[in-house]
């Protein structure tokens, strides 16, 4: 007996079908289907946003497309950068082998302003006054991720920082990495007198795929700590 083996490829729905003496398989091909993690509406214009990709089997990836905004790909991670505040629009074009390319996504987002949050050194903000042991024992600076004032120490990853001390008449400068004072900042500090300054600069901080620089100086003024004699 003949049988003729037929394979047919079809997008759904996959309609399957025989007739006498032959013997019909159907293979149905696998549909696209994209989409992006993590979940979010909301972008900051000039900053990056790292996506994964997440794909069904079978699905390659044809091109990113994000309108007024910058896109960076790498296999399955991407990073998007809006030029513009308003809406930003991102399109996905994929396809499956032997298919053309289609829009398999479309993800709408807000893009807002970037507010440059103000850093602070053991929660005390700009131009207020620190007990000096204090920063002695702790000494780090943080950036603040939102502007509650009950969370100032909950902070985006500090890169670098500066500090500025008056020696001599003249601006002495050390640097540290990461959000710590240095042991070389905090023996400085903890010779200073009451009422003397500390001036933190070039704070260099982690937002999102972005490293951001704080220029505007935080000066903190030191006050001794007063010891009781009984």
């Amino acid at each position: 007996m003949r049988i003729l083996i037929t394979i047919l490829i079809l997008v759904a729905p996959v309609l399957a079908f025989s007739q006498s003496g032959d013997t019909v398989f159907t293979v149905k091909m696998s549909k696209v289907s994209v989409s992006i993690t993590p979940l979010t509406d909301l972008l900051y214009k000039d900053v990056f946003k790292k996506f994964t990709l997440v794909k069904s089997e079978g699905t390659i990836i044809d091109s990113i497309v994000f309108a007024y905004g910058k896109v960076i790909r790498k296999d399955s991670v991407f990073a998007v950068k809006p030029l513009r505040t308003g809406t930003g629009l991102l399109n996905i074009y994929a396809h499956v082998a032997g298919g053309k390319p289609v829009l398999a996504m479309v993800q709408e987002f807000a893009v807002r302003t970037f507010a440059e949050p103000k850093p602070n050194v053991d929660g005390v903000d700009n131009d207020s006054a620190i007990h000096r042991m204090k920063v002695v024992a702790q000494g780090y600076v943080n950036v603040p991720m939102n502007n509650d004032p009950d969370l100032k120490r909950i902070s985006h990853k500090v890169v670098s920082f500066e500090m500025q001390t008056a020696s001599k008449g003249s601006m002495d400068t050390l640097k540290a990495t990461g959000n710590r004072m240095t042991y070389e900042m905090r023996d400085r500090i903890d010779k200073m007198q009451d009422g003397n300054v500390i001036q933190i600069s070039n704070v260099k901080y982690l937002f999102s795929e972005d490293t951001f620089i704080i220029k505007q100086p935080l000066r903190v003024y030191l006050l001794n700590d007063k010891i009781n004699k009984f």
